[in-house]
């Protein structure tokens, strides 16, 4: 269904001419046919201008009169307010101030409970922590002094077999009547041949002497 509106801008043009249709967007320049145009200043008379002024000095003296009624009752009422609330508030803050400090107090003790709590359980820790490091220093000790004993001892034992200033000329004599020879051979096999005039039967003669 056609509005009532569309109607009249389609039907009579001629006659119904809305303010829209000559109004220019705010984005377009001015029209060159005006750029250079100078509005004319209109013409007060003095009479008139006198007479304005008369008016709008006499506005401006009723506004100031009108803000100053106000702050002044605005001043009072606030004035009267501060002085009935003035002990309420005090009451109040001071009620607020001790619920403050009883609170801040638990938090405190809560917080030294909780710290001396925590400090406990470092001291503990750190306890058993030098205990451990103790007791691995000692076994690692016991271990260096069982390996030092055992040295000392295979040492003593190979003491007896040292050449010294006494058994000097034995051991030569010893030595001399007893040679040992360091060199050996090895087979294909494995087998090991010590000494250096060892003979050495090898297994085809051994074959060929069993055949014969």
């Amino acid at each position: 269904m056609l509005s009532q509106r569309y109607l009249l801008k389609r039907g009579l043009p001629m006659y119904i001419q809305h303010a829209e249709a000559h109004r220019k967007p705010r984005w377009l320049p001015v029209a060159k046919s005006k750029i250079y145009r100078i509005p004319k200043r209109p013409v007060v008379s003095e009479d008139e201008r006198l007479e304005l002024r008369r008016i709008n000095n006499a506005y401006n003296t009723q506004m100031r009169a009108i803000r100053r009624f106000y702050v002044e009752d605005w001043v009072r009422e606030k004035s009267s307010l501060e002085s009935a609330t003035s002990e309420m508030s005090q009451r109040l803050e001071a009620d607020e101030w001790l619920k403050c400090e009883e609170l801040n107090d638990k938090w405190n003790k809560q917080i030294a409970s909780n710290r001396e709590e925590r400090r406990k359980k470092e001291l503990e820790a750190m306890e058993e922590f030098a205990l451990l490091r103790m007791e691995a220093k000692d076994k690692a000790l016991k271990e260096r002094i069982e390996r030092a004993s055992e040295k000392i001892k295979k040492e003593k034992e190979l003491s007896t077999t040292f050449v010294t200033r006494e058994n000097l000329e034995e051991t030569i004599e010893h030595v001399l009547a007893n040679p040992i020879d360091y060199n050996f051979a090895i087979d294909s096999k494995g087998n090991i041949y010590e000494g250096r005039d060892t003979e050495i039967e090898y297994e085809d003669k051994k074959k060929v002497e069993a055949a014969n």
